[in-house]
């Protein structure tokens, strides 16, 4: 037997990728208490409501200044966008290319002020998870 053997006497497991990357345009560390509830309270409701697979610990959240979808890791199925307005695109409408369906939103601070705006993200969330 060679050293490698003894090596990894564990087995291993196989983890399947996030199939929704949550994309926010301020870091994380920047992130207020209170926009952070809001995620989870997004999460949660599509849990609820939607889908019981879908959590908060199963999304993958990234920080992207800008969008830019061919950063995003292990192509996801879903893809919820918190940030500035995207020319070209608009706010709490489906988009799909490519096997991925998208939805952009304002950025969480703004998405709190409003209930319409968070009104049509629900809607256009129902959308995203469907089928």
């Amino acid at each position: 037997m060679t050293t490698a053997s003894y090596i990894f006497t564990e087995e291993l497991y196989r983890i399947r990728p996030a199939s929704t990357v949550v994309i926010i345009t301020t870091p994380w560390d920047a992130l207020k208490l209170e926009e952070r509830d809001q995620l989870q309270k997004i999460s949660d409701t599509l849990k609820q409501r939607i889908h019981p697979a879908i959590s908060f610990d199963a999304f993958h959240i990234i920080h992207q200044p800008q969008l830019d979808i061919n950063l995003l890791p292990n192509k996801p199925k879903h893809v919820i966008y918190f940030g500035k307005a995207v020319k070209g695109l608009n706010f709490y409408e489906l988009i799909e290319a490519n096997e991925l369906k998208m939805v952009l939103s304002e950025n969480v601070v703004d998405l709190m002020k409003s209930d319409q705006s968070r009104q049509k993200l629900w809607k256009a969330l129902q959308q995203l998870y469907a089928s």
